[in-house]
C-alpha cells in the first residue's frame, strides 16, 4: 500500500479525440475573423467534456471543425490537427468523413427545427442515417429508429416515429436530435447547447436522459453552452473560451472551487444564488456582472483579449499575451495574474 488514491475510471479511459492548437478563421471583406485561434484540449471515453463561455467566443466553431462542418468559404481551418483515435480528420477525404459524420461522431445542433428535414417523418430521418452507417435493411432500419425513439423516452415510439418535426413539441424534437445522434452508437457526442430554448423541466429530463444513454453506450460527450449551472451538474472537465482562444481548463470540482481566471471567476459571479437571495433584504439580490463587450474579432487587443474588462489588467496584460500554464496539477490558465486569482483577489470591472 503506497497510500496513493486509485485512478477514477475516467482517468484511466483511452483518449478517444485529440484537438491540437486548432485554428478557424474566416476570410471576410472586411478582415480575418479568428473564430478559433489555437485551441488544445482531449476527450476521453465516458468523460463529458464542458466548453463554456459567452456568445460569440468559438464554441460552436471549433465544434464544426470536428467533423468539418465549417462552410467554405468563408470560413477555413488553416492550422492543427483533430486526432480522432490517433488518426487526423483534417488529412481525411470528404468520402472518409461522411463515413465519420453521425457514426463515430454525431453531433446535437442546437435548434432542431433547423436540422431536422421538414418533408420526412422523424423515423424515417433516424431509419436514414442506420441503414446509411449500418448497412441494415429497410426494415430492420425502420425498428431500430422506434427503438431509439423508445430510448429516449419518447411516448408512443410507433406512432411518432410517423410524426413531422412541426408536429412535435420542443422538447420532443430534441429527442429526435438525440435519439438519431445516438442511433449508431457513436463513441464521440457534440451536444451544442442541448437545452436552449427548453424550459427548466425538459432541460432536466434532456440532461438525464443524455447522462443515461453515457451510462450506456460508454459515449464521450463535449456539452457546449453558457449555462455554467449545466456545466456544474453534468461535467468532468471545463474548457473556458474566450474571443477564440482558451483562456482556463480544469476538472469541473476545482473550477468551481477555485478559478484561476478573471473571465471564468466573472461567470461564476454572475450565476443567481438561492442562498445569497434568502439572505438579501432587498426585494431582489443583485447578480455581477463582467462591464464591457466581447472584443470584435476583426481586431483583438494586443495583449490578453481580457484585459479591457478585467480589474486586474496591467500595461503588461495589454501588451502581452499570456500563455496557457499548468497553475495546478491538471488546471491550466492564461492569465498573468493566476496566483492572484487563485489567492482569492478580488476580480471587479475595469
Amino acid at each position: 500500500m503506497n497510500g496513493t488514491a486509485p485512478e477514477s475510471p475516467i482517468e484511466s479511459a483511452q483518449t478517444v479525440l485529440q484537438i491540437e492548437d486548432l485554428q478557424t478563421h474566416f476570410f471576410t471583406p472586411v478582415g480575418v475573423v479568428r473564430a478559433v485561434d489555437g485551441v488544445s484540449y482531449a476527450l476521453k471515453s465516458g468523460e463529458t467534456l464542458g466548453v463554456v463561455g459567452e456568445s460569440g467566443c468559438g464554441k460552436s466553431v471549433s465544434a464544426l471543425s470536428i467533423l468539418r462542418l465549417v462552410a467554405n468559404p468563408p470560413g477555413r481551418i488553416v492550422g492543427g490537427a483533430i486526432r480522432f483515435e490517433g488518426r487526423n480528420l483534417l488529412e481525411f477525404s470528404e468520402p472518409e468523413m461522411e463515413r465519420i459524420r453521425g457514426n463515430d461522431i454525431s453531433m446535437i445542433f442546437q435548434e432542431p427545427m433547423t436540422s431536422l428535414n421538414p418533408l420526412y417523418t422523424c423515423g424515417k430521418q433516424i431509419a436514414e442515417a442506420v441503414a446509411l452507417h449500418q448497412g441494415l435493411s429497410k426494415r430492420d432500419s425502420w425498428d431500430r429508429a422506434v427503438e431509439m425513439l423508445r430510448s429516449v423516452s419518447i411516448p408512443e415510439p410507433e406512432r411518432r416515429a410517423h410524426a413531422y418535426p412541426h408536429q412535435l413539441s420542443g422538447g420532443m424534437r430534441q429527442r429526435v436530435m438525440i435519439a438519431m445522434a445516438l442511433s449508431c452508437n457513436p463513441k464521440v457526442l457534440i451536444a451544442d447547447e442541448p437545452t436552449t430554448a427548453l424550459d427548466v423541466t425538459i432541460q432536466a429530463q434532456i440532461l438525464d436522459l443524455m447522462r443515461a444513454l453515457q451510462d450506456k453506450y460508454g459515449t464521450a460527450i463535449i456539452l457546449i453552452t453558457h449555462d455554467m449551472g449545466v456545466v456544474a451538474e453534468n461535467a468532468d472537465r471545463v474548457v473556458v473560451m474566450y474571443a477564440g482562444r482558451k483562456v482556463e481548463e480544469a476538472n469541473a470540482a476545482e473550477l468551481f472551487d477555485n478559478p484561476g481566471h478573471p473571465y471564468t471567476k466573472g461567470l461564476l459571479g454572475s450565476i443567481p444564488h438561492l442562498d445569497t437571495a434568502a439572505r438579501t433584504d432587498t426585494k431582489r439580490a443583485k447578480l455581477n456582472e463582467i462591464k464591457g463587450m466581447v472584443p470584435s474579432l476583426f481586431n483583438l487587443p494586443q495583449g490578453c483579449s481580457f484585459a479591457p474588462r478585467c480589474g486586474l489588467a496591467s500595461d503588461h496584460c495589454r501588451n502581452h499575451k499570456p500563455p496557457l500554464e499548468e497553475q495546478r496539477p491538471g488546471h491550466w490558465i492564461a492569465c498573468w495574474h493566476a496566483d492572484r486569482v487563485l489567492g482569492g483577489v478580488a476580480v471587479g470591472a475595469a
